[in-house]
């Protein structure tokens, strides 16, 4: 009876601990609901449209965590048209649909696509201080959000 009562109290302690880390977490970045956040950036968009992308990305509470480019144009694929960035890095190939919500971004004038996929090859996708650099002054043409 006494372990019972020593397994419950630490069951106990993991959900306490478990719940003040979220409310932490969302106090430290100020966003406890991506989708809502990603609404408002969305819904001021304007402020960022013909701006850098550094701009946007040094307004962002949530850390960009994970990018992927996207060549749409078939008569060029030299040519990024859009990048997804998102604030989880799956580990797996079967987690990737975790990144969702996310946000896109589209470029005009487009970006150099052979660039972006080194970046993401090398770095797996993952955002790194290169890849900000690569992006920072490609500017924003649209924001779209993709959940």
């Amino acid at each position: 009876m006494v372990l019972t009562e020593l397994i419950m109290k630490k069951i106990a302690l993991i959900i306490v601990v478990t719940l003040v880390s979220k409310a932490t977490e969302a106090q430290i970045y100020g966003v406890p609901d991506t989708l809502a956040y990603l609404q408002t950036l969305v819904a001021n968009k304007s402020q960022f449209i013909g701006q850098p992308f550094s701009k946007l990305a040094d307004s962002l509470k949530l850390q960009i965590k994970y990018f992927i480019p996207f060549e749409s144009l078939s008569y060029d694929v030299t040519k990024e048209t859009s990048t997804t960035f998102a604030f989880y890095k799956p580990l797996t190939a079967d987690s990737v649909y975790l990144i969702y919500p996310c946000f896109e971004v589209h470029w005009y004038p487009y970006l150099n696509s052979s660039q972006s996929e080194t970046l993401f090859g090398y770095f797996g996708g993952g955002w790194a201080p290169n890849v900000c650099a690569f992006y920072s002054p490609g500017i924003v043409a649209d924001i779209k959000i993709r959940d």
